[in-house]
C-alpha cells in the first residue's frame, strides 16, 4: 500500500467513525449517511441563495457521446471518461457525465443567445480517477452556475463569482487559497495552451484541506472558457460573433469534507453560519 493509499484509508476510517460515510466497496466511492446528506442539503440551499435562483435544474448522470465529442472533452481526457455499455449489446453512444454544465450547450447550439444568459444546474458526475485519495471521487455531485453571452459581461460575471466564493467559504469557516489553474474545456490543444491560460487568468480554483493530511484539494472553481464552447456548439451573438461562456462550479462532497475537516464531527461545535446547515431529520 502506498503512502497515498494509507492516508486515504485513514481518512475514510475517520469519516466512518464520525458517522458521515460508509465503505462502498469500489475505489473512489462512499455511501453517505443522513448526517452527511443534511450538510449537502444545507450547502445546496446556501448556493441557491448565493446565486439568487429558484434552485438548480438537475441533469441526468449520462450524456450522448456526440455531445462530449462536440465539446472535445474526450480528446483531452479519455482516461477520465466513462462509457455506458449493456452486457449483451454494442456500445450505444452514451457516456457518464464528467461535468454538470455540458447539457446546457445543446439547447443553445446552432442558435443565437442574448447579451447574457444564465443557468443553474446540478448533476451526478463521473471521472475515472486513478488515485484513492479522499476527495478524488469517481462519482460525485457538482453544482454549477453558467453564463453564456458577450465577452465583457461574461468575464465580469466570472470575476464576481470569485468574490462570492471567497465570501461563502469565509462565512462557512473554511480556509481556502484561490489559485490560478488550467481548464480541460479547451480541448486537445489545452495542454499546449497551459501557459497562455494562466497568463489570461481563465481559471481559478478554491483549494482547501479535505482531511488532516491533505496538501490541498480544489473544492470549487470559477472559469472563463472564452469562445471555445461557443465555437464548438455554434452559439452566436445577436450582432454577430461567437458567444463566450463561464461557469462557477462547486464540488458538493468535497466542500462537505472541507467543512468536516475544519469543524469536526459534532455539528454543535460548528460556527454559527456553518451550524445553520440542517441536521438529520430537519427540513432541507
Amino acid at each position: 500500500m502506498t503512502g497515498i493509499d494509507t492516508r486515504a484509508a485513514r481518512a475514510a476510517d475517520d469519516l466512518t467513525a464520525g458517522g458521515w460515510a460508509l465503505p462502498a466497496g469500489a475505489v473512489g466511492t462512499h455511501r453517505f449517511t443522513p448526517k452527511f446528506e443534511a450538510v449537502i442539503a444545507g450547502l445546496q440551499a446556501r448556493l441557491t441563495a448565493l446565486g439568487g435562483t429558484e434552485g438548480p435544474v438537475w441533469h441526468p448522470p449520462v450524456l450522448s457521446r456526440s455531445l462530449i465529442d462536440r465539446a472535445e472533452y474526450a480528446e483531452s481526457f479519455p482516461h477520465l471518461l466513462g462509457s455506458v455499455n449493456a452486457m449483451d449489446e454494442d456500445a450505444d453512444g452514451v457516456v457518464l457525465a464528467p461535468a454538470a454544465c455540458y447539457p446546457v450547450y445543446p439547447g443553445l447550439a446552432d442558435g443565437t443567445v442574448g447579451e447574457q444568459a444564465h443557468f443553474d444546474v446540478a448533476g451526478y458526475c463521473y471521472r475515472h480517477e486513478a488515485t484513492s485519495e479522499l476527495g478524488r471521487f469517481r462519482t460525485f455531485r457538482m453544482r454549477e452556475f453558467v453564463t453564456v453571452g458577450a465577452e465583457e459581461p461574461v468575464t465580469a460575471w466570472r470575476n464576481a463569482w470569485i468574490e462570492r466564493g471567497e465570501k461563502l467559504f469565509a462565512e462557512l469557516g473554511v480556509a481556502v487559497e484561490v489559485k490560478s489553474a488550467t481548464d480541460p474545456f479547451f480541448g486537445p490543444g489545452g495542454r499546449l495552451m497551459r501557459a497562455s491560460q494562466l497568463e489570461q487568468d481563465l481559471k481559478y480554483e478554491f483549494v482547501a484541506k479535505v482531511s488532516p493530511e491533505d496538501p490541498g484539494t480544489a473544492i470549487a472553481s470559477a472559469n472563463c472558457h472564452k469562445d471555445h464552447l461557443g465555437a464548438r456548439f455554434a452559439v452566436r451573438l445577436p450582432g454577430g460573433g461567437t458567444a463566450h461562456s463561464a461557469c462557477a462550479a462547486f464540488g458538493l462532497e468535497r466542500i462537505a469534507l472541507a467543512l468536516i475537516n475544519a469543524h469536526g464531527d459534532d455539528l454543535n461545535d460548528w460556527p454559527a453560519l456553518a451550524a445553520a446547515l440542517p441536521t438529520p431529520g430537519s427540513p432541507a
